[in-house]
């Protein structure tokens, strides 16, 4: 990561005067055992030097007052630093807080491997607390429990969403710690804080998506499943396809091959958009879909690599698989002619299967305040407002575009008979608990396939016919 050049920090009257004195007479000063040395005939920058424990520390500046003030605090806070870690404590402590922030962003995380859409979402999570880190001119050290609950109250409304921002800035905590910022002390006060409503509220933490899908669409034989039925299915795509051209495909697509959201937006019909790192691969000579990318704002292919760092061929599904009879195949092959075609014409330049209105990668975001909400709505998937602890009108609907990755995981284990190995390869999950905890869920249909299951079972035919 570069270096950002240092910022001009104008001095008081009396250090301004000092240096404009020995700017003009040549001389060398000793300030708080720093040496500084005006510039000569023969150079036009100062020079600053110190030692600390027989290493030589040095700083150089233009040739204004404000540049050399600041060059002389910078050297200042690196012999404290250097200090503090001599003593076991953190060398960073005396850093800006918002500047630390935001490196620890731009670097892209703890690990530097934040690809996508994370920095942004991070920034967007932390950007209270930077507001609030300028505003008061925080330190590292300064980070405690009671600005912690600050930021919290500034932040969100909402306990679901102070849970999340809580272990952000816990990772980001931890990460200081080992990096020289932070005490683990520090780290212990903010592991313990947790998010309440202002006083007087009478707010309480919503159910989650699932636990309302329960309440508000339950029935008196299953409560409300947490993953779309194959006639959910159905139903969401006709509807989606009122609102987009490609609506209905998009649906099944999503249901039967589990690629997330940003995946699926950039599936693509020539190869060499592949191979660029602008879309994946729709291989239908090898009857599977090359996703190695997702839809990102990054400029390298390092940057767009789908999460995970799964390079993946999900296979296509022959349609004697698809329960709900829609033909992914077929149709993948089909408009993959159409969309080199307009390729070719110039109106689809990434020959993308699933275009916006003007032929570019649609985002997520459009894609569902302009689309799918509308299609939700139709079919009354929408559920029951609250309001937050700030007062704000909030809903959720009963399923999301990635509601169909559930619907996925859920029939490739229990209608294709996958392996947990080759779920999560061809889901490109994280770990075998991720499938476990999230991606076999319940379904409306799941009592129905318990009785199904004892139907079949032989001991139970012959108790028929014995009857």
């Amino acid at each position: 990561m570069k270096t950002a050049r240092r910022a001009p920090i104008e001095p008081d009257a009396k250090f301004g005067r000092i240096l404009n004195k020995v700017r003009k007479t040549g001389e060398k000063l000793s300030v708080d055992g720093i040496t500084i040395i005006p510039p000569t005939g023969t150079s036009s920058t100062w020079r600053l030097r110190t030692s600390y424990k027989n290493q030589k520390l040095e700083r150089k500046s233009p040739d204004t007052i404000g540049d050399v003030n600041a060059a002389f605090l910078s050297l200042i806070a690196e012999v404290e630093s250097l200090k503090l870690g001599g003593m076991g404590l953190p060398e960073h402590s005396n850093d800006s807080l918002a500047d630390v922030i935001n490196n620890y962003i731009e670097q892209g995380g703890p690990k530097s491997e934040w690809r996508g859409k994370t920095p942004s979402n991070r920034r967007e999570d932390f950007i209270h607390l930077v507001k609030l880190s300028n505003k008061e001119n925080l330190k590292c050290m300064d980070l405690n429990a009671s600005v912690v609950r600050r930021y919290l109250s500034n932040a969100t409304g909402s306990g679901r969403r102070a849970k999340g921002l809580l272990g952000v800035i816990r990772t980001f905590t931890k990460w200081g710690v080992g990096a020289g910022y932070f005490t683990t002390s520090q780290l212990d006060a903010i592991t313990h804080v947790s998010w309440n409503p202002p006083k007087g509220s009478n707010y309480k933490i919503p159910p989650t998506r699932r636990e309302q899908s329960k309440l508000y669409f339950g029935t008196n034989d299953v409560a409300g499943g947490e993953v779309p039925t194959h006639e959910q299915v159905t139903a969401l795509a006709n509807e989606l396809q009122k609102h987009y051209l490609h609506g209905a495909a998009l649906i099944h697509v999503s249901a039967n091959l589990g690629t997330r959201a940003n995946e699926t937006f950039i599936l693509t019909a020539s190869k060499k958009v592949h191979d660029s790192g602008l879309g994946n691969y729709v291989d239908l000579s090898e009857e599977v879909v090359r996703v190695h990318w997702q839809a990102s704002s990054g400029k390298t292919k390092a940057e767009r690599v789908t999460k995970n760092n799964k390079f993946r061929s999900v296979v296509i599904p022959p349609v004697e698989s698809i329960q709900t009879g829609f033909d992914v195949y077929g149709w993948l092959a089909n408009r993959s002619i159409e969309a080199l075609a307009e390729q070719a014409a110039g109106t689809n330049p990434l020959a993308l299967l699933f275009p916006s209105a003007k032929g570019q990668v649609m985002s997520l975001e459009y894609f569902n305040r302009e689309k799918m909400r509308k299609a939700l709505l139709d079919l009354g998937w929408k559920m029951p407002s609250w309001i937050d602890a700030k007062g704000k009108t909030r809903s959720m609907f009963r399923f999301t575009l990635h509601s169909l990755r559930d619907r996925y995981g859920t029939t490739a284990a229990d209608e294709w008979n996958y392996s947990e190995r080759q779920l999560l390869e061809q889901g490109s999950w994280a770990d075998s608990e991720t499938v476990r905890k999230f991606y076999l869920g319940t379904t409306d249909e799941t009592h129905e396939s318990v009785k199904h299951l004892h139907r079949t079972r032989k001991v139970f035919k012959q108790g028929k016919r014995a009857s």
